[in-house]
C-alpha cells in the first residue's frame, strides 16, 4: 500500500493516526476507485478522500456543509483545484460496524445548467407566446395553421377580420378556404401549399379573397412548415395581413408614377391615354405641340385624332391600337398627321396598355415625339450613305494593304527574334570548337615528343566530354530554333490549315517575341495543358497571340512599371477553348473601350502606332478562326482579352 507521502490525496487527510482506508476495508482498492471519494466517521468528520478527489477538489474542507445535511443523496458546491465551483451531488452509504460512511462524489454541473436552460426557455416561450399573441392583436395580424395529416384548419381572431368574414358564420375548413379565394387566386395558393410540403421552407405570396359583401381583399401571407418531435412535416402555418387599402392605393400611385415617367423620360414629351370602355381620350400639353394643334381650337377625342391623321396612316394607327388591345403588349409606331396650318409632321409614338384593379384591359397609353427633322434629314442621310459606302470601299483597299504589310513586319520580326537566339548558342559552340581544338594540339604534341602523361590525357579526355555535351546541346538548340523558325514563318506567311499542339506552339511563338519581350522588362506567364489540339489556322492564331502581346507591351504598362502578362488556356467542354491574355497595366479608358478593335484607333500615334493591330486580331479570329474576341478593362485595373475558339474551325478561311 502507497505511503501517505506517495498518494496524490494524502495531504488532504483531516484526522492524524488515522488510516481512512484501513477503517473502509480494501484501502488500496478505495484509493483507486476511478470517481472522487472520501470516508467520513459517523459525526461528519472527513478522515481521507482517495487519489482521484485530491486530483479534482485538493481539499475536503467544503465537504463539512454537505455532510451536514440528510439523505442518501445530497447536493452542494465543490471548488476544482483550478479554483473553479461545481455543482457536486454525493451518494452516502454506510459502511462497516464502526459508523463510518464512504461519499462517491459526482459533478452535475452541467446537468443543472441544462436543467436551468430548459426552465427559463419554458418560461421565456410561455412570455414570447403572450407577447406574439398581444402583437397580433395590436398589429391585426391573422394567422392560421393546416393539420396536413388531420386536414384541420384553425384560425385567430384576426385571421376572421383579415377574410371579412365572421366566425359564427364561417366554419374554418379547407374547402370553405379555398372557396372564399379569388378563382384566379386558387392556383396560386395550392402552388404554395405543395411548395411548403414539398419542399420545406418558408414562402411569401399575396392572394385575394371576397368578403361577406362580395368585395376583393388583397392578403400579404407568410407561410411556414411546422415538424412534429420526430422531425416529420405535420402543418403548414400562415400569416397574413391586409393590404387591400395599400394595394389600391399603390395601383392608382403606380398608374400616376407610369404616366409621368412615359412623358418625362426622355424630355418634354407628349403622352395620350384613351379609356376602351368610355371612348375618353385625355392629352397633355406637349401633345397639342407634337400635333401642331391650338388647344383653345382642338377638342382631343379619338375621331377628331383620326381627322388630322394623314389618309395613308389611318389604317396603320388603327393597327396598332388592334395590337395593343388584342395581345395586350408595347407597340411601337410611327405615322404622319396634318397640323392646323396644313404641314406634314412625322410623329414616333410608344403605345402600351393599361389594367384596372381586376386585371382588365381599361386604357390605352401612347407616349409619342415629334421626329419631322429626323425624318428630313433621313434623305439627306441616304444621299450621304452612297458616299460613305464608296468611300469605305477605298479604305478597305488601304486596309487590306496595310494588313498585307504588317504580315510581313510580323514576319521581319520573326527572323530578328530568331536570328538572336540563334546568336547565342552559336557563340557557345564556336568558343567550346576553339578551346577543344586548341587542347587536342597541346596533347597531340605532348604524344609526339613522348612526353603524353596519363594524367594529361585525363585531363583531355574530361574537357573532350564536356566540349562534346555543350556542343550537342547547343546544336539541338539552333536546330529547334530553326525548326520553329520554319513552322512559324510558314505559318504566318500562309493560312494552311492544320493540327497542332497548343501549348507547344504558342511558346514557339513567345519564343520568336523573345528579343522585344525581354528587352521591355515585363513577363510572359504561359499556363495551358501539354495535350490540348486544335484543327485550325495556326498562322492566323500565331498573328493574333503577337497582336496582343504586342499591344500589351506597347501600351498596357507605364514606363516606370514591371509588368507581367499571363496567358492561360483552358478547355469549354468538348467543341471550344478560351484563351484569357491578361495584364496587371493602367486598364483602358471606359470612353476608349468600344472603338478598341476598330481599325486604326490607337491612343500611341505619336509613337508611330498605326492602330491595326488589334483591328487585324479581331478580324481573324471571327472570321479566320471562327471565333470570338472581347476585351474587359478598368483604368487601373489591368486588361483581360477573352478568345473563344473552336477547336475544329471552320473549313474555309474568310
Amino acid at each position: 500500500m502507497a505511503s501517505e507521502q506517495d498518494r496524490p490525496g494524502a495531504d488532504v487527510l483531516v484526522r492524524e493516526g488515522v488510516d481512512p482506508f484501513a477503517l473502509v476495508g480494501g484501502g488500496a482498492l478505495f484509493d483507486v476507485l476511478p470517481v472522487p471519494a472520501f470516508a467520513a466517521d459517523p459525526g461528519g468528520v472527513v478522515l481521507g478522500c482517495n487519489r482521484v478527489f485530491g486530483e479534482v477538489f485538493g481539499s475536503p474542507t467544503e465537504l463539512g456543509a454537505i455532510l451536514g445535511g440528510t439523505g442518501a443523496v445530497r447536493e452542494g458546491r465543490l471548488t476544482r483545484r483550478d479554483g473553479i465551483a461545481r455543482d457536486v451531488q454525493v451518494q452516502i452509504s454506510p459502511f462497516g460496524d464502526a459508523g463510518a460512511v464512504i461519499g462517491v462524489v459526482t459533478d452535475v454541473t452541467e446537468r443543472r445548467q441544462a436543467e436551468r436552460a430548459t426552465e427559463d426557455a419554458r418560461y421565456g416561450l410561455e412570455v414570447a407566446t403572450l407577447q406574439l399573441e398581444e402583437a397580433y392583436r395590436t398589429a391585426k395580424l391573422g394567422y392560421w395553421e393546416y393539420g396536413i395529416h388531420s386536414g384541420k384548419l384553425a384560425l385567430n381572431a384576426e385571421a376572421y377580420g383579415v377574410f371579412g368574414r365572421s366566425p359564427e358564420r364561417f366554419e374554418p375548413t379547407f374547402d370553405n378556404l379555398l372557396d372564399i379565394l379569388h378563382p384566379d387566386d386558387r392556383q396560386t395558393f395550392g402552388n404554395m401549399l405543395e411548395g411548403v410540403i414539398g419542399n420545406p421552407k418558408r414562402v411569401y405570396f399575396d392572394y385575394r379573397v371576397r368578403d361577406e359583401g362580395g368585395k376583393v381583399r388583397y392578403v400579404s401571407s407568410s407561410c411556414a412548415p411546422r415538424f412534429d418531435r420526430e422531425g416529420r412535416l405535420s402543418h403548414v402555418f400562415g400569416v397574413m395581413l391586409d393590404v387591400t387599402d395599400r394595394a389600391e392605393a399603390a395601383s392608382q400611385l403606380e398608374a400616376a408614377k407610369q404616366r409621368l415617367e412615359e412623358a418625362y423620360r426622355t424630355g418634354h414629351l407628349g403622352y395620350w391615354e384613351y379609356g376602351i370602355h368610355t371612348g375618353e381620350l385625355l392629352w397633355n400639353r406637349e401633345a397639342f405641340e407634337v400635333y401642331g394643334q391650338d388647344p383653345r381650337s382642338f377638342e382631343p377625342t379619338f375621331d377628331n385624332l383620326l381627322g388630322i391623321l394623314h389618309p395613308d396612316d389611318r389604317l396603320r394607327f388603327g393597327n396598332m391600337l388592334e395590337s395593343v388591345i388584342g395581345n395586350s403588349k408595347r407597340v411601337y409606331v410611327e405615322y404622319r398627321v396634318i397640323d392646323r396650318v396644313g404641314d406634314v409632321r412625322y410623329v414616333s409614338s410608344s403605345c402600351a396598355p393599361r389594367f384596372d384593379m381586376e386585371g382588365r384591359l381599361s386604357h390605352v397609353f401612347g407616349v409619342m415625339l415629334d421626329t419631322t427633322e429626323r425624318a428630313q434629314a433621313a434623305a439627306a442621310l441616304r444621299a450621304a450613305k452612297e458616299r460613305v459606302e464608296a468611300a469605305y470601299a477605298e479604305l478597305q483597299d488601304a486596309q487590306d494593304s496595310l494588313v498585307q504589310t504588317e504580315k510581313m513586319a510580323s514576319l521581319g520580326q520573326l527572323v530578328a527574334g530568331v536570328a538572336h537566339e540563334v546568336n547565342g548558342p552559336v557563340g557557345v559552340a564556336l568558343t567550346t570548337a576553339s578551346h577543344l581544338m586548341g587542347r587536342t594540339d597541346d596533347v597531340k604534341r605532348q604524344f609526339a615528343a613522348g612526353t603524353l602523361t596519363k594524367t594529361a590525357l585525363s585531363g583531355y579526355l574530361d574537357v573532350a566530354q564536356e566540349a562534346g555535351h555543350l556542343l550537342v546541346s547547343n546544336t539541338e538548340r539552333i536546330a529547334a530554333l530553326v525548326q520553329m523558325f520554319k513552322q512559324v514563318s510558314a505559318d504566318q506567311t500562309g493560312d494552311e490549315r492544320r493540327i497542332f499542339y497548343l501549348r507547344e506552339y504558342i511558346e514557339d511563338v513567345l519564343l520568336s517575341l523573345h528579343t522585344q519581350i525581354g528587352a521591355s522588362g515585363h513577363r510572359v506567364k504561359l499556363t495551358c495543358p501539354e495535350a490540348m489540339q486544335l484543327e485550325s489556322f495556326p498562322g492566323a492564331f500565331a498573328r493574333v497571340v503577337t497582336h496582343l502581346v504586342r499591344n500589351a507591351l506597347t501600351h498596357a504598362f507605364r514606363p516606370e512599371q514591371n509588368g507581367v502578362i499571363t496567358l492561360t488556356v483552358e478547355p469549354l467542354g468538348d467543341e471550344w477553348i478560351e484563351v484569357r491574355h491578361s495584364d496587371d497595366g493602367q486598364g483602358i479608358l471606359e470612353t476608349d473601350l468600344p472603338k478598341i478593335f476598330d481599325p486604326f484607333f490607337t491612343t500611341a500615334r505619336h509613337e508611330g502606332c498605326v492602330g491595326l493591330g488589334l483591328h487585324i486580331a479581331y478580324n481573324l479570329v471571327t472570321q479566320t478562326l471562327g471565333g470570338q474576341l472581347v476585351v474587359d478593362s478598368r483604368a487601373g485595373e489591368g486588361t483581360t482579352f477573352v478568345l473563344r475558339l473552336p477547336r475544329i474551325a471552320p473549313q474555309t478561311a474568310a
